[in-house]
């Protein structure tokens, strides 16, 4: 298998792995913040209704979710990945921005946490990179 396609695999993994970390991250929020009991999480005009309710320690915990994916997203890039792993990390923190954008549209969020949330992925993803070269020395 080439390189190339073994970075693709890389990338794929990686941002599923980042987003196990979100999904866990973002459970332990729901018992430290549990929503209201009318809340229907699969129900986007439900979800549009709580938001502007939402605690801003949950909103916090979710931006720390989506940092840590990012992180996790990069470390395995930085840590498995061949070639220029900067790069890489780069497109992947595009894409967790992309899907976070889509996600800020279909469902709108406080303009301090959709700030904070664009600004987070790609740095996050690079940092990651960083710490898996700084492992290996």
């Amino acid at each position: 298998m080439s390189s190339g396609v073994k970075n693709i695999l890389i990338v794929i993994g990686a941002i599923i792995a980042g987003s196990v970390v979100v999904f866990g991250i973002e459970s332990i929020s729901h018992i430290m913040f549990p929503p209201p009991s009318d809340l229907q999480l699969d129900d986007m005009d439900s979800l549009k209704r709580y938001m502007p309710q939402a605690p801003a320690g949950s909103l916090a915990l979710l931006i720390l979710a989506h940092a840590a994916g990012a992180l996790i997203s990069g470390w395995i890039i930085g840590r498995f990945a061949h070639g220029d792993k900067r790069w890489l990390a780069m497109l992947t923190g595009v894409v967790w921005t992309f899907f976070g954008l889509i996600n800020l549209v279909m469902i709108p969020h406080p303009i301090w946490f959709t700030i904070a949330d664009i600004c987070v992925y790609l740095p996050m993803t690079v940092l990651g990179v960083k710490l898996a070269a700084m492992q290996k020395t």
